[in-house]
């Protein structure tokens, strides 16, 4: 917290509007530290906490509403929902119009750009947003959608990380963000908008990954060292993700999360496996074409399991199968439990984007890849 206090002294913060998840607020003990520093600093402020992914009616609402603090700077203390709703909040107090006029997909015109300082303090390891010029937001139910803010002066001001408030994360969130992270590292490594820049940053999220994501969630609450290298992984996965794009994973993960009540690490995660399985036979049959994703996905599978199978072909499906184990082994539920069934995925799998994913995907195939999910 020590830096968080720094940059408020420094910018000479008088007023802030603070964002909190609810849960993990208390459980790190930031309740008991932000409001004493805020006190010591005679910064005024307003509290919202963020339960689930923010919708556009929460955050025009809390816009209308905190713009009467006229605050000087925005802070989010808390997992990708929290950082994206006070990134949200930051961009409409300095907006005329309602967040969905500006949402890709949804509405009409380009957002201004313009924005209240904003400062990002994750306590997950996944979306990686803290590094990110969008936020995403999203409206569940039959006619649900999940789009994204975006602009490019919409990255944090600061993004402070400290792994001692992800200490207390638990399991059932550290799982499935660890895996979100994974999976928009992997999924920027093979995008068709791949560059060197962000194979470094990818490949060092992966190696890190590697390394620390089991540890993470076996041992999370004692191991600073494995919450320190997943906070590094998602923080390189926002940086990768912001200039190179994601795949089909989050194509279907962003429609399914506006459609049905789950969680976007979640759907990351269950749909990762079977999506790489799927895609690296497709990348196979393409022979030649096919060969840079196939390396990538082998040397993925390299970083991730630290196990050299001698070929690019059995390293990506070694990636594939730990990324299935893990999805056994923490628990993440199917599809199916959130009420998705075989008729369901023809469905979504007509409506599902394909991104920057190096191969094209039939619906059919999509439905497949759905249906292994379930």
């Amino acid at each position: 917290m020590n830096r968080i206090s720094d940059i408020l002294q420094k910018e000479k913060c008088t007023s802030l509007i603070l964002f909190t998840g609810k849960s993990s607020y208390h459980s790190s003990g930031a309740d008991q530290v932000i409001p004493k520093m805020l006190s010591d600093l005679n910064i005024r402020y307003e509290h919202y906490s963020v339960s689930g992914e923010p919708s556009p009616d929460f955050v025009d609402k809390t816009a209308a509403a905190a713009g009467a603090l006229s605050p000087q700077y925005i802070l989010s203390v808390g997992g990708g929902s929290v950082i994206d709703a006070g990134k949200a909040v930051s961009a409409m107090l300095k907006a005329d119009k309602p967040v969905k006029t500006y949402l890709e997909g949804v509405g009409t015109e380009s957002p201004p750009g313009e924005k209240v300082p904003f400062i990002a303090v994750p306590t997950t390891s996944g979306t990686g947003s803290e590094a990110t010029k969008n936020a995403v937001l999203s409206e569940v139910g039959k006619n649900g959608f999940k789009k994204s803010l975006r602009h490019d002066n919409y990255v944090p001001d600061y993004a402070v990380i400290d792994p001692e408030l992800m200490l207390t994360c638990p399991v059932k969130i550290t799982a499935p963000s660890g895996l979100d992270a994974i999976t928009q590292l992997v999924e920027a490594y093979v995008s068709t908008k791949a560059n060197p820049v962000t194979d470094a940053y990818v490949e060092a999220g992966l190696k890190s990954a590697g390394r620390w994501f089991d540890d993470a969630c076996r041992e999370g609450a004692e191991s600073i060292e494995a919450r320190e290298g997943m906070a590094f992984a998602a923080f390189c996965s926002g940086v990768a993700l912001a200039n190179a794009g994601l795949g089909v994973v989050h194509g279907i993960a962003g429609l399914v999360g506006g459609l049905y009540p789950a969680s976007h690490g979640v759907l990351c995660g269950t749909v990762m496996g079977p999506a790489t399985k799927l895609i690296v036979k497709k990348l196979r049959e393409l022979g030649k074409p096919g060969l840079r994703g196939l390396k990538k996905y082998g040397q993925a599978g390299v970083f991730i399991t630290g196990e050299d199978r001698g070929s690019d072909s059995e390293n990506a499906d070694n990636f594939a199968e730990k990324i299935q184990l893990w999805i056994h082994e923490f628990s993440l539920p199917g599809l199916g439990s959130f009420g998705i069934d075989a008729e369901s995925c023809k469905y979504l799998a007509s409506k599902a984007g394909l991104k920057n994913t190096p191969v094209e995907l039939s619906p059919d195939e999509i439905a497949e890849i759905l249906e292994a999910s379930l």
